[in-house]
């Protein structure tokens, strides 16, 4: 989701707002920003995207660097037009893309790895992309750590980056690191590398540059498309005339595509958007609102062709995410008890009308997870997580200590208990998950939180129970686990330093087994692999620090009034986010529909 925000329920068909003002102005109008004048281009050789953050207006009509904040235009329009990555992966069968770079390999220790660049790779400038623009990011990535996104990470795993000849760079990385290439190069969610150009960045400052300069043909990539114009209105980028990949021999021809407009939209706004043809693409919307917008608009489609199931996965598990260092959810019988207390089934079948799947364990449903998980429900039978029984609850919480006045849980020391379901504005989980709590005998209220504010309590630790997503594991359970390594648990007073790590869990046993892990190949077809697997999943299992609703599914849609060829469950050709870097293949792909 990004991937990390819930999607707000639609309240007015009517909410065409300031999304549908802005559209018809930048449709209309040709002469644009910094007095550049702009082609025309038809509509039905226009895409139009939304992005996928909320705005009002574009943020930072003037600042075009990829690593000056995550929600600005690097995942919103930069991914798919501009700027393109080493590789691509095809989340849904785990399958590498090569891209600008033509393979990587590791050392026997997994310290080094060596990255192949493709022959032929050349910047929107004419100037060729080589090793030493390669090495120039990352070096330049380390020493603006920790004030760029994506440095700290680079600080903390490159050791140096070094060029061994014009195609080819070699990583030293500062500890064993038999992920690293596909984390940090190829999987393009959350960790996003973008090369830049070693001969326009050199001498700037990389904290300050902004990478903004349209008479000079900045912000300058490798992609088939270049910026022509940005106001607060709308981002124009126009096809350019000629693109490395098509001279390279990767792609047949040219994208169809000949202008991405990227246009600022609020959530209220977004159904109407596409059920108007005012957007092609852009943030998810509840299936519920899928359904009936598509009365409008029968051009709109999703994921799979029928529902109540339209979306695919997006490797995040919506859950209830605990604050395990404040009372009382510090108390593991508690947290055992409220998971006794949840009947996920009707949390997916009330709040989202069956368009969910129900998780019990914290790992998305990508190929890449499933070998694993079915290995993980024989081992430790995890099904027992699943059991709604009332019973348990008052076995659990009395052998506690807890007891109950006038038929609600107190506390041990006899303080009353009362527990604030923190959900974000929009959610339908809070009343079906309060009401379940206060069967079970808790005094449960729900605490509904603008996006933001949630976020924000979530890191500063100002939370006991919220319902979030925890965005992880696409190939190997590691990536979800470790985020609950002791690391990550900062003390109280303290910002946490990942939001996907907020709990403040901390365990020396699991710590231990997520170090084995993270030196380890992983692999389900390894014995000694699934033996940590299991021991650290059993220790989740037992202390849950977080108790997994239900995978997120996103009904995105995609409206092919205009264009066809998206990604879907009958052409999987890459998984379907479009702020995940892989979205770039789906505009190489697009065929006009008129």
């Amino acid at each position: 989701m990004d991937w990390e925000e819930s999607m707000p329920k639609f309240r007015s068909t009517g909410a065409k707002s300031a999304g549908a003002a802005v559209l018809a102005a930048v449709l209309l109008s040709t002469t644009m920003a910094y007095g550049q004048t702009v082609p025309d281009v038809p509509r039905n050789r226009t895409l139009i995207s939304q992005g996928w953050d909320y705005y009002n207006a574009v943020p930072s009509t003037e600042n075009f660097n990829p690593y000056a904040g995550v929600l600005l235009h690097q995942r919103n329009s930069l991914h798919y037009t501009v700027n393109e990555a080493l590789f691509y992966t095809n989340h849904f069968t785990n399958e590498l893309i090569p891209w600008i770079g033509e393979s990587y390999s590791y050392n026997d220790d997994y310290t080094q790895v060596t990255i192949k660049l493709r022959e032929g790779v050349r910047w929107s400038d004419g100037e060729a992309l080589d090793a030493e623009d390669v090495a120039f990011t990352f070096s330049m990535l380390k020493a603006a750590a920790p004030d760029l996104l994506f440095s700290s990470a680079i600080d903390e795993w490159v050791a140096s980056a070094e060029v061994i000849d014009p195609l080819t760079v070699k990583v030293s990385l500062t500890k064993p690191g038999p992920r690293w290439a596909t984390d940090f190069l190829a999987t393009g969610q959350s960790t996003r590398l973008v090369v830049v150009p070693q001969h326009i960045w050199e001498g700037n400052d990389p904290k300050t540059f902004n990478n903004f300069d349209l008479a000079n043909g900045w912000p300058v990539g490798t992609g088939p498309f270049k910026l022509v114009k940005s106001d607060a209105s709308s981002l124009f980028f126009d096809r350019r005339d000629e693109w490395w990949a098509q001279d390279a021999g990767l792609v047949e021809a040219m994208p169809k595509v000949e202008r991405v407009i990227y246009v600022p939209a609020t959530a209220e706004a977004m159904p109407q958007l596409y059920a108007t043809n005012q957007i092609d693409i852009g943030r998810n919307i509840q299936s519920g609102v899928f359904e009936a917008i598509r009365f409008q608009n029968p051009n709109l489609t999703a994921w799979n062709n029928e529902g109540p199931v339209w979306g695919a996965p997006n490797g995040c598990v919506v859950g209830i995410r605990f604050n395990t260092q404040r009372q009382p959810f510090d108390n593991v019988a508690l947290r055992q008890a409220i998971n006794a207390a949840i009947d996920r089934d009707q949390i997916v079948n009330l709040a989202y009308e069956g368009s969910v799947k129900k998780a019990i364990l914290p790992f998305s449903s990508y190929r890449g997870m499933l070998d694993y998980v079915d290995q993980l429900e024989k081992s430790l039978d995890v099904g027992t997580l699943d059991q709604h029984d009332l019973s348990k609850v008052d076995q659990l919480l009395q052998g506690a200590g807890f007891t109950k006045s006038a038929g609600t849980w107190v506390q041990p020391d006899g303080s009353p208990l009362q527990i604030a379901v923190q959900v974000g504005q929009g959610d339908p989980v809070g009343p079906v998950l309060v009401q379940q709590l206060k069967s079970a005998g808790f005094d449960a209220i729900v605490n509904v939180q603008q996006v933001t504010a949630q976020t924000e309590a979530l890191s500063t630790g100002n939370f006991g129970l919220s319902v979030y997503p925890h965005c992880g594991s696409l190939y190997d359970p590691w990536q979800t686990l470790e985020h609950f390594h002791s690391k990550y648990a900062a003390p109280e007073g303290q910002a946490a330093t990942n939001l996907r790590a907020v709990t403040r869990y901390g365990n020396p046993d699991l710590d231990a087994l997520l170090d084995k892990m993270e030196a380890s190949q992983p692999s389900p077809d390894n014995p000694e692999y699934m033996e940590l697997v299991e021991q650290a999943t059993a220790i989740f299992v037992r202390d849950l620090p977080e108790i997994p609703l239900f995978e997120e599914i996103q009904t995105q849609p995609f409206n092919t009034t205009y264009w066809t060829g998206y990604p879907s469950f009958d052409n999987p050709y890459v998984a379907q986010p479009l702020p995940w870097e892989g979205f770039a293949l789906v505009i190489h792909r697009l065929q006009p529909t008129q």
